[in-house]
């Protein structure tokens, strides 16, 4: 089933200056990129993003987080993508959430670690988890004549 999913390289993966190098390791994943750029992250997308975790105790870091604030860094690259079963080739790829615990060779595993000081997940990437949720999250981050089906 053609499924549509949104990844965002985060801004952990921009102060490192993975957004590149990320790009080129999902190309190889044979999905369409029907979305691409670089956005300059605003709060109110990031809470809508997030609305889902709003009563849970981490929802003020992951907007912190998101927002570039434990980096210096406000911009993230979104990338809409769709193809056959996209959002588990996706979730695949990246590896579990907790990078300690992502293979040695998905995104996370690669890129990822545990920040010492803020004990924040910096894994690099976010990617929809479910058809839904891609859906939503798109619609979040692009409007519809930024894609290009």
């Amino acid at each position: 089933m053609e499924e549509r999913v949104l990844v965002l390289i985060k801004p952990d993966a921009m102060a490192k200056n993975l957004g590149g190098i990320i790009i080129h390791d999902l190309s190889v994943l044979g999905l369409k990129m029907i979305g691409l750029k670089l956005v300059n992250v605003q709060k109110h997308v990031v809470e809508k993003h997030y609305e889902e975790h709003k009563e849970k105790p981490f929802y003020n870091d992951l907007i912190k987080y998101l927002m570039g604030e434990y980096h210096n860094v406000n911009s993230i690259i979104a990338i809409a993508y769709k193809g056959e079963n996209a959002i588990k080739t996706l979730r695949d790829y990246t590896g579990k959430t907790n990078p300690d615990e992502a293979g040695l060779t998905s995104l996370r595993g690669r890129y990822g670690k545990i920040n010492s000081k803020t004990n924040q997940f910096e894994n690099v990437i976010h990617v929809s988890d479910s058809q839904e949720s891609g859906k939503r999250e798109i619609s979040l981050w692009f409007s519809q004549d930024e894609l290009v089906e």
